[in-house]
């Protein structure tokens, strides 16, 4: 009697479980709509080409260390936690995204769009922000050891807590 007892709650722990993981990926699927999927590029190598092939705008924990994306359209991107350590993203579109927690250690950002991007507890370290448009962006507890900012807007954005000796 004992076991059949056990045995049911068996059954229902794994039905649980079961309706659990589908809610789980119903609800995923479901976060990344329509409008994140409209990145359009060809990838070749490490080099982003041209704007040929649907490749979503979720980056979150993607790593993108070193690839070429000059112009890149990454506007209103999720990237919680990814790494574009040494990444060139000159003239790239970044404005609205979201990259809290990132690493773009040494990356080139020079020229790039980032009005209101979240760089929020990013490390930034070494990262090149010359002549950047940084407008409203928010850069709370961002690490900006040895970043330069030389001709970058900073009009609005949001330094508290912003770590670094930032001399450029």
């Amino acid at each position: 009697m004992e076991e059949k007892s056990l045995f049911k709650y068996l059954i229902i722990a794994v039905v649980l479980l079961a309706v659990s993981a589908l809610g789980n990926i119903i609800l995923y699927t479901s976060f990344i709509d329509e409008q994140d999927k409209a990145l359009r590029c060809t990838v070749s190598g490490n080099t982003i080409e041209d704007k040929k092939e649907d490749i979503p705008k979720e980056l979150s924990y993607l790593d993108y260390s070193g690839t070429m994306m000059e112009g890149a359209d990454l506007s209103n991107a999720a990237g919680y936690k990814a790494v574009f350590t040494g990444t060139d993203l000159r003239n790239a579109d970044l404005h609205g995204a979201r990259f809290t927690l990132a690493d773009f250690s040494g990356a080139d950002l020079s020229n790039a769009d980032l009005i209101g991007t979240k760089f929020d507890y990013a490390n930034l370290k070494g990262a090149n922000l010359k002549n950047a448009d940084l407008r409203y962006a928010d850069l709370r507890g961002a690490e900006l050891d040895n970043a330069d900012l030389t001709g970058a807007i900073i009009e609005g954005a949001d330094i508290r807590w912003v770590t670094g000796n930032y001399t450029k």
